[in-house]
C-alpha cells in the first residue's frame, strides 16, 4: 500500500485552516465581548503559527499520528478565556463559544458555494464514481465531490478539485461536532450561557471537571456518527441538486 503524501498534506492543511479559523473566531468574539485573554495571547489571528505554538500536540503531533494510523487527522486547539468574565457575562460567553463552530460552518458554506459555482461554469465536473467519502488505495479517506473538467489530472483546477471538497468536509465536520452540547465541546459552553440558572450552573460544573470532560468526549465520539451522517448526506443531496 503506497502512502499518498499529497492527500495527507491536503488533509493536514485543511485541518490547520479549520482549527485556525475556529480558534481565531473564539478569540475575536471574546475580545469584542470584553475578555482580552486570547487577544493578549496573540490568538486573534489567522496565522496558524499562533495557534500551533499554544497547542503543538493538538495541531501537529496528534493530527500527524492519526493521519498515518487511521487515514484521517484528528486534532484540536485552544483559545483561553477568563472564567470569571464568563460567569459575569454568560450570554457573551455563549456567543464566544458559538463563534468557533459557526466560523467553520460559514467557511464550509463559502467553499460549498465556490464548488457549485465551479460546476455551473463547467470548471468542475461531478466524479464518475459517485459523490461521497471512501477509503482510497492508500488507506486514507478521500472526499469525492469534484473532478476537473475535461478529465484534467494536473494544474490549478485539478488541485482545487482535490482540495476544496476536503476543506468543505473538514469545516462542516468541525462545526457540527463542536455544536454537540457535551462538555468540553463548544455546544456545552453555549448551553451554559443560554440556559436558565440551575441548568446553566450544572453545565458550568460539568465543563470545569477534567474527568467529566474526558467522559464527555467519549460520549460525543459515540453519538456524533448518528448526527453527522444524516447531516452530511443531506448536504450531498443539496450539492447534487440542480
Amino acid at each position: 500500500m503506497d502512502f499518498d503524501f499529497t492527500l495527507a498534506l491536503t488533509w493536514y492543511f485543511t485541518m490547520v485552516v479549520a482549527l485556525t479559523f475556529h480558534e481565531a473566531a473564539h478569540a475575536l468574539v471574546g475580545k469584542l465581548g470584553g475578555d482580552l485573554t486570547a487577544f493578549l495571547a496573540g490568538q486573534v489571528s489567522l496565522n496558524p503559527v499562533a495557534h500551533m505554538r499554544r497547542e503543538p500536540f493538538g495541531t501537529i503531533i496528534l493530527p500527524l499520528l492519526s493521519l498515518f494510523l487511521m487515514g484521517y487527522p484528528i486534532g484540536f486547539a485552544h483559545a483561553p478565556y477568563d472564567p470569571y468574565w464568563a460567569d459575569a457575562h454568560p450570554k457573551r460567553a455563549a456567543l464566544m463559544s458559538a463563534a468557533g463552530p459557526l466560523s467553520n460552518l460559514l467557511l464550509a458554506a463559502i467553499v460549498f458555494a465556490a464548488m457549485k459555482a465551479g460546476l455551473a461554469s463547467d470548471i468542475f465536473e461531478y466524479p464518475l464514481r459517485g459523490i461521497g467519502v471512501e477509503r482510497g488505495p492508500s488507506g486514507m479517506a478521500e472526499v469525492h465531490m469534484l473532478t476537473a473538467a475535461n478529465g484534467e489530472t494536473t494544474g490549478f483546477v485539478y488541485a482545487l478539485a482535490k482540495i476544496l471538497p476536503v476543506l468543505f468536509f473538514m469545516n462542516l465536520l468541525l462545526g457540527v461536532f463542536n455544536l454537540l452540547p457535551v462538555p468540553p465541546l463548544d455546544g456545552a459552553g453555549i448551553a451554559e450561557g443560554l440556559l436558565p440558572g440551575t441548568v446553566g450552573s450544572f453545565y458550568a460544573m460539568l465543563r470545569r471537571d477534567p474527568t467529566i470532560s474526558m467522559v464527555g468526549l467519549m460520549v460525543a465520539w459515540y453519538v456524533f456518527p448518528h448526527v453527522w451522517w444524516p447531516v452530511f448526506d443531506g448536504v450531498l443531496n443539496l450539492f447534487v441538486s440542480r
